[in-house]
């Protein structure tokens, strides 16, 4: 019985709310107030947040979707937080460029080996070069640390065999850093340091006529011989 004394006072007030409700009809075209329209437009209920004056947030999911399921070994989900592919990525083109560089590398030392021969050879670090000018011991030295380089001194064997390269080349004996003025019998570099590899030939050094300074041969060998004789000048770059 509520129900219809509320409807038909509704009804009755059809007029008075399209004349009171033109301004709002000119608001909003095609609105027509009735018992719907109460229904409708009534005010959602608000939570307890709201009536404290606090806004309430969209819940987590609502922003980001469900959570997602760890990767596997500890990695993340597919929702893109996934890195594991793309450092995979990445350490495949760092190896590639590694590969590309050792290439490149060696095709650079191949080019300067062609271009320094036959006055020079590539070993390691260094390079042994020579003008093809020739000296004593102290002019060899000067010459050297003209060119902004020191006189030549093999380390080991591979240092060795680059400078009897030379020597074959030019078909001449070579002028070492090397020398026993300090103390005879000891043999030390440009650095006052005693040398930690030689190759000397059989039966030297023998210090034959007071020889201080050491001389390498086509065959690679060393020699003790006196330090004003005339030698092929290499320098260590």
């Amino acid at each position: 019985m509520l129900v219809l004394l509320i409807l038909s006072s509704l009804i009755l007030a059809v007029p008075t709310q399209k004349t009171t409700s033109s301004a709002a009809r000119r608001i909003v075209p095609g609105w027509f107030p009735n018992a719907c329209t109460l229904v409708i437009c009534s005010p959602p209920e608000r939570s307890s947040k709201e009536e404290n004056g606090e806004q309430e947030l969209p819940g987590i999911q609502a922003l980001w979707g469900p959570p997602t399921t760890p990767g596997p070994k500890g990695g993340q989900g597919s929702r893109g937080y996934n890195k594991l592919p793309e450092l995979q990525f990445l350490q495949t083109q760092i190896k590639d460029l590694q590969a590309q560089l050792d290439i490149f590398k060696a095709a650079v030392t191949k080019t300067q080996e062609v271009l320094l021969a036959p006055n020079g050879v590539i070993v390691g670090e260094k390079i042994f070069k020579t003008d093809g000018s020739k000296g004593d011991y102290d002019a060899a030295q000067a010459n050297c640390e003209h060119m902004g380089a020191t006189l030549a001194v093999p380390r080991d064997v591979a240092e060795n065999k680059a400078l009897q390269k030379i020597v074959t080349w030019h078909n001449r004996r070579a002028i070492l850093g090397i020398n026993d003025m300090a103390t005879e019998g000891i043999f030390k570099d440009l650095n006052g340091q005693v040398i930690q590899y030689s190759n000397w030939a059989p039966g030297e050094p023998n210090n034959a006529g007071n020889e201080d300074c050491v001389e390498v041969h086509p065959d690679g060998k060393w020699h003790d011989r006196g330090c004003t004789l005339e030698w092929l000048v290499i320098c260590e770059f």
